[in-house]
């Protein structure tokens, strides 16, 4: 059996941010016609502060097949089945096992109190003795935490708590860039949320039969794209600045018909004799 996650999509309203909502349900029409009928979401689903889900809602409608499994995470982390309600959404505020065609979920909310190795800790006799995959929403340190940084950190996991608990897969969300490290596959973020969140965005299909972990493209309504160049004072620099531009936009691996959705941020440094023509 295929299950589908994603995370991070961050919806507000429709009004204010069509492409998150498009994006999503690119996801779910895809999962329609591979007749995939599960969607895991790690985590900020819901950008902070929204009050307001029938967008939402009203999109679950019209995949009635498809059954959304929820944890909330730190921007939706008050998010209930009380206040997002659809015959299909459910929505985890506890750690919960979730047994799907022999393959044992533990799905764990985002808690800003406590560890996600605590929460392993309390959930370990329901997880003994089998093979299991961690859904789960905040940083992995080997990840997302670099030696003696500030930033603050939400939901930790560490090495050790995968060492101790043995989980076979962990999907995670949290970071918007998908990655992976080892058997940690942080599945990133379906829509770009602004213009430093660049290039073409995934989902991620889990194959419970063997593990297998596969990224799939979202179609996106809107891609950021984010360069920058060098300017060296030599005859024909603009000429040659073409030339880069060119390898560039081919190096995003775009059709021609996607051109239209894109946004990009340029900037350049360097030196020119004719800085007009460099600009244009």
């Amino acid at each position: 059996m295929q299950i589908a996650v994603t995370a991070d999509v961050h919806l507000r309203s429709k009004q204010e941010y069509p492409e998150r909502y498009s994006a999503l349900a690119n996801i779910l029409a895809q999962l329609a016609s591979q007749d995939i009928d599960m969607l895991l979401v790690a985590g900020d689903l819901f950008d902070a502060n929204l009050v307001d889900y029938s967008d939402f809602e009203q999109l679950c409608d019209q995949y009635p097949n498809i059954q959304l499994h929820i944890i909330p995470g730190n921007h939706d982390a008050l998010i209930s089945e009380d206040k997002v309600v659809g015959a299909n959404i459910h929505i985890y505020t506890e750690p919960k096992v979730l047994v799907v065609d022999s393959a044992t979920f533990l799905l764990i909310p985002y808690d800003p109190k406590v560890t996600m190795g605590e929460k392993l800790a309390h959930a370990a006799a329901d997880i003994e003795e089998r093979q299991w995959i961690l859904v789960g929403h905040g940083d992995y340190m080997e990840c997302t935490q670099a030696p003696n940084s500030t930033l603050p950190i939400y939901g930790p996991l560490s090495r050790t708590d995968l060492d101790r608990y043995a989980p076979t897969t962990v999907f995670l969300g949290h970071i918007h860039r998908a990655q992976t490290n080892n058997n940690v596959h942080y599945v990133g973020s379906p829509q770009g949320l602004d213009i430093t969140e660049t290039g073409r965005r995934t989902y991620t299909v889990f194959d419970t039969a063997n593990g297998l972990v596969t990224a799939m493209p979202v179609t996106n309504d809107l891609l950021y794209f984010s360069e920058s160049f060098v300017i060296v004072p030599v005859e024909n620099d603009a000429s040659i600045l073409k030339q880069k531009i060119k390898r560039r936009v081919e190096s995003w691996n775009l059709e021609p018909s996607e051109y239209d959705r894109v946004q990009v941020r340029v900037d350049a440094s360097g030196f020119t004799a004719d800085r007009k023509a460099i600009l244009k």
